[in-house]
């Protein structure tokens, strides 16, 4: 097909055309993930320096917080040195935006709205530089680890393929969307209709496009292996050699279940659309930090976490001078590593991510239980393909579970147990109960965790 020798131009042609050239960032990043470790930090050291310079001459918020924690930021080299700047989150910028605006020095920009998992969008004010930095030469990157670069043969189960807004201009865009999409040789389907027919749809243009390279939304992608097992369709027939998933976590046994019906690789992205892409998959199974544009802090109880902990993760975006973000609460839980890979990248490693900081549930002597433990209990039972833990009340949670086969009795029974004492107050009802599916929200994720406690009822 003629596509396959254009799309990639396009794609190039596309990108640079709106700013986010990311062909000169890509090459570097290529050349730096094989540097040795002391020579990549010294190079990120000087980037952070100089970002925090700016933002002290520049940017009110950060002026006045390097003055009152008193940081020479000509001295800054660790983590450490940043403890006394103030961690920022999506409530931190909402509360006055516009403080975090450089005055000068910054550069062109677009605004980007993005929500993310955490369900408040957001209108993020994001260099054109950093975009193409962070976010098309960080994935290209990751992408080429696995022979999947941009201009393939690639199907994606997206949200925002079609206009949900009801208007004129918002089923122009759509349309629009869709074409560039297509040129760029990319099938694009609906996250939101995944129900037998439309993967029937699916499966025979798929057939016939035969792509190596599948990037879905994690949820979308079970769901549609679920259906194509249930309807009994050779999801090896597809030809999909890669299947990249994204925007939400992916429990083990929902891994395993997709890699048995498509018979290929499953691979991890970790990103969020204000900072680019964080995280990737190599072959050899480390997921691989993306050092080179941002700067990392792992938080547990107040402290610097050790390796092997489970910590929140602060980011401080190497590339962002139009509105700066310093230890960036992004919001995820993950384990930080101190392993180093067999691939031989010198890039550092995250051993996983478990979903949002703010996942929690609630226990009636007012202590939290993290999603984490969950995912834990889970990654025992793989039976169960999705879950979800709704608490109706401090002492009420539903167990909803989704499942290709029947979940046997005594597995909802350990569940239910397995919760129950974690909980820690036998007066807690549990119910355990296996549904068909998921809801998603607007951006096309499947939370895992929902609390209906209204807030200032938590304890």
């Amino acid at each position: 097909m003629i596509i396959d020798h254009l799309a990639k131009p396009f794609n190039d042609w596309v990108l640079a055309r709106r700013g986010w050239d990311y062909q000169g960032p890509l090459a570097e990043l290529e050349r730096l993930q094989w540097e040795p470790t002391a020579v990549v930090e010294e190079w990120r050291v000087e980037r952070l320096r100089k970002l925090l310079s700016h933002c002290e001459s520049n940017v009110p918020f950060y002026r006045d917080a390097i003055r009152e924690a008193g940081i020479d930021v000509g001295q800054v080299s660790t983590p450490a040195d940043l403890a006394g700047l103030p961690i920022v989150d999506k409530m931190t910028l909402r509360a006055d935006y516009t403080r975090f605006f450089a005055e000068q020095g910054g550069g062109g920009y677009e605004d980007w709205v993005t929500s993310g998992a955490t369900g408040q969008p957001f209108a993020f004010r994001l260099d054109k530089a950093s975009i193409g930095a962070n976010t098309f030469a960080g994935l290209a990157r990751g992408r080429r680890w696995w022979d999947a670069d941009y201009g393939g043969r690639e199907a994606m189960i997206w949200s925002g393929v079609r206009d949900v807004s009801s208007t004129l201009q918002g089923a122009f865009a759509a349309r629009r969307r869709q074409l560039s999409w297509r040129l760029k040789n990319i099938q694009l389907f609906d996250i939101y209709n995944l129900d037998e027919d439309a993967v029937r749809k699916i499966y025979s243009t798929l057939s016939k496009f035969r792509p190596p390279v599948m990037r879905v939304i994690s949820s979308g992608l079970y769901q549609f292996c679920s259906v194509l097992d249930a309807l009994g369709l050779d999801g090896e027939a597809l030809g999909v050699r890669v299947a990249i998933y994204t925007g939400e976590a992916f429990p083990p046994a929902q891994r395993a279940f997709v890699e048995r019906v498509l018979g290929c690789k499953t691979v991890c992205e970790y990103g969020c659309g204000e900072l680019g892409i964080i995280a990737f998959e190599c072959p050899e199974g480390g997921l691989h930090l993306s050092h080179e544009n941002m700067f990392f802090e792992y938080e547990r109880d107040g402290r610097p976490a050790k390796a092997g902990e489970t910590a929140e993760l602060l980011i401080t975006n190497l590339n962002g001078y139009v509105a700066p973000l310093v230890r960036y609460a992004v919001g995820d839980v993950v384990v930080p590593s101190d392993a180093t890979c067999a691939c031989g990248r010198t890039m550092p490693l995250i051993e996983s991510v478990g979903g949002r900081s703010h996942d929690v549930i609630r226990t009636p002597s007012g202590s939290q239980i993290h999603a984490l433990f969950f995912t834990h209990l889970f990654d025992e039972l793989p039976v169960v393909h999705q879950f979800r833990i709704v608490q109706r009340s401090l002492d009420e949670l539903h167990v909803e579970l989704v499942s290709t086969d029947s979940i046997p009795d005594d597995a909802k029974s350990f569940i239910r147990t397995s919760i129950e004492k974690e909980m820690g107050a036998p007066s807690v009802t549990v119910v355990v109960e296996q549904i068909s599916e998921i809801e998603r929200n607007r951006g096309g994720k499947a939370a895992w965790i929902v609390s209906e406690i209204p807030p200032g009822d938590e304890a």
